[in-house]
């Protein structure tokens, strides 16, 4: 594994809080874990400057999507990208081998949005090489009708649902001091890490 690129046109569907708990959790394995910032709004670097020193430590680049960027030997490169993202020059960013994740919440918008996002992916022709493409639902209330929506959305594309991440303020309060699941006690996180577990063994597995 070396690139993850979690992505998705639409705002405010958690490719910041997905991006930053990925961060935390490898590097909390010891691995050299870089975080590059695309988004204009800074939020993943917002996060990292409020990161306590004598937590495991994430190196930053915060750049624009055409900008060169030097990862110095990180062995994880994780990308925040920008809302918005038109897919412009996608073939030259994303290579064979990378991941991509793509969140979405569910409501009517952000699923149109994200079919939206899956076409322009179809179309750009990435979706051929050895690129793993999956879907994250974000923010789920498994009890409404609108998660039901986004689970009968989920089966009619041809994407892999990979993890489904509860609505919940421990990713708010612990984002809010620099922090993620992955550094609170894990009595307190329990449902929560193991509702990751099958994204992290995703990102891990070999192709």
């Amino acid at each position: 594994m070396n690139q993850v690129f979690i992505a998705n046109p639409k705002g405010g569907c958690g490719k910041t809080t997905i991006t930053t708990q990925l961060a935390a959790y490898f590097a909390n394995t010891g691995q050299k874990v870089l975080l590059v910032d695309h988004d204009a709004q800074r939020s993943s670097s917002d996060w990292l400057g409020s990161r306590p020193k004598n937590y495991s430590a994430i190196s930053l680049i915060a750049t624009a999507l055409d900008e060169p960027c030097d990862t110095n030997g990180a062995e994880l490169v994780l990308h925040d990208m920008p809302a918005a993202w038109d897919l412009e020059h996608v073939a030259d960013i994303i290579h064979d081998g990378d991941h991509v994740l793509i969140p979405v919440l569910s409501s009517p918008t952000d699923i149109k949005a994200c079919l939206r996002f899956i076409m322009g992916l179809y179309r750009t022709g990435i979706m051929e090489s050895s690129i793993k493409i999956g879907l994250v639902a974000n923010r789920a209330r498994v009890n409404t009708r609108y998660f039901q929506v986004l689970m009968a959305f989920m089966e009619r594309v041809e994407l892999p649902l990979i993890a489904t991440l509860r609505d919940t303020q421990i990713y708010v309060r612990a984002m809010d001091k620099g922090l993620t699941i992955f550094d609170l006690p894990p009595g307190r996180v329990a449902v929560e890490v193991a509702q990751w577990q099958p994204l992290l063994d995703w990102l891990q597995a070999e192709h």
